[in-house]
């Protein structure tokens, strides 16, 4: 199935002004990645599938492009010196001065939530039985079929192998399947929901202590990262911080942040 270049202006224009990524010379890849799913759900053209997509209000065939055309790759303690980085340099010094205190994370793009979980469980592990700091986890994504999966919370021994023996031990349960789910106390923490960060609605300001926005930008042109990070400064609280992916850095042009070390800026 041939994409033709008509077609390809056209998701490539969709998708940039209503998610925000970019495109630009992923003809072929689209071809590939999605031609047998458009033949799979009865479309005999990329054209008519394009239709369908620009008309659809369940989201449901953006969520294929999204999925197929973006990595929902993640395991769990990725990059694991942000999650140190959030219990010393936020967590911790909050239970030392030993006074009631809350920490709002955003995990910005949660896949299927093993991002979200770390959260909760390096903050539950630091907190120990320290009742006066309340830790509040929002994990958002894109596509509402990786956040069902995130939502059950369920993972294979594979998955769990890489986490600490003892939080295998203290926050999940084996399932008649021999799977791991994760208990309630840690799905407690978080609250899971739909978020385009390329939206203009649902930005909440200054509430979040932390926001966790990593492997994302990749996927944006400067513009777009531009705007992104400006919507993002401004739901962080003063002197939040910002936590993007190793392989990512801000440009010199983005100057609502200042650079604390590799991957992690503060709000002016």
């Amino acid at each position: 199935m041939e994409l033709t270049n008509r077609d390809f202006t056209r998701l490539k224009i969709f998708m940039y002004n209503n998610y925000g990524i970019n495109l630009e010379n992923k003809k072929k890849l689209i071809e590939t990645r999605l031609a047998l799913v458009v033949k799979r759900l009865g479309f005999n053209d990329f054209s008519s599938y394009i239709d369908a997509l620009m008309k659809d209000k369940t989201g449901e065939y953006v969520a294929i492009v999204v999925e197929k055309l973006t990595t929902n790759f993640t395991y769990f303690m990725r990059e694991e010196q942000h999650f140190n980085f959030l219990k010393n340099n936020i967590i911790i010094p909050k239970i030392k001065k030993n006074m009631p205190s809350s920490v709002n994370i955003w995990c910005a793009a949660s896949s299927t939530g093993e991002e979200p979980y770390c959260l909760a469980m390096t903050s539950k592990s630091a907190l120990g039985i320290n009742k006066k700091v309340n830790i509040s986890i929002t994990a958002s994504d894109i596509s509402m079929n990786v956040l069902k999966i995130a939502k059950n919370g369920v993972y294979s021994p594979e998955k769990v192998s890489k986490l600490p023996s003892d939080w295998v031990k203290n926050y999940f349960k084996q399932t008649t399947n021999r799977n791991y789910e994760v208990i309630d106390d840690i799905k407690k923490m978080i609250s899971f929901k739909y978020f385009n960060l390329n939206g203009i609605t649902g930005w909440e300001k200054n509430k979040y202590d932390v926001i966790f926005c990593r492997n994302v930008m990749i996927y944006f042109d400067e513009p777009t990262k531009k705007k992104l990070c400006t919507k993002l400064s401004e739901a962080l609280k003063p002197g939040g911080y910002l936590i993007i992916g190793l392989s990512e850095n801000l440009s010199s042009q983005i100057t609502e942040f200042q650079r604390v070390e590799p991957s992690v800026y503060k709000k002016k």
